[in-house]
């Protein structure tokens, strides 16, 4: 395979998966950790998470070294307070209550 055929397919197969990036107020957020609470109506709420975000995946560390591997409603972030998300392999949704975003992104300026 020649050179340039390889570097094309690496990216075709990089760009797409780097063209989406979980946002709030317009500057990405995804690869650092935020703590948070999370909420679903069967399970009740959860505190002392954290969050780290990819995209549109969302991974949740729970106490006791558990996650929770959730894809976002949406990946533009409006409310911390109520991050939507779903857990694909349980079938449940879940609210993201992430409490340091708001501090961490005005920081970043």
């Amino acid at each position: 395979m020649s050179r340039a055929c390889c570097v094309g397919f690496v990216l075709a197969v990089l760009l797409p998966a780097s063209a989406f990036a979980a946002t709030y107020r317009g500057r990405t957020i995804d690869g650092h950790r935020f703590s948070a609470d999370i909420l679903n109506d069967d399970f009740g709420a959860l505190t002392g998470a954290e969050v780290k975000f990819s995209g549109w995946n969302v991974t949740v560390y729970l106490r006791g070294n558990s996650q929770l591997h959730l894809v976002l409603e949406d990946e533009d972030i409006a409310d911390p307070r109520h991050v939507r998300a779903h857990d694909d392999t349980r079938g449940t949704d879940w609210e993201i209550d992430v409490r340091n975003l708001r501090e961490a992104t005005e920081g970043a300026r």
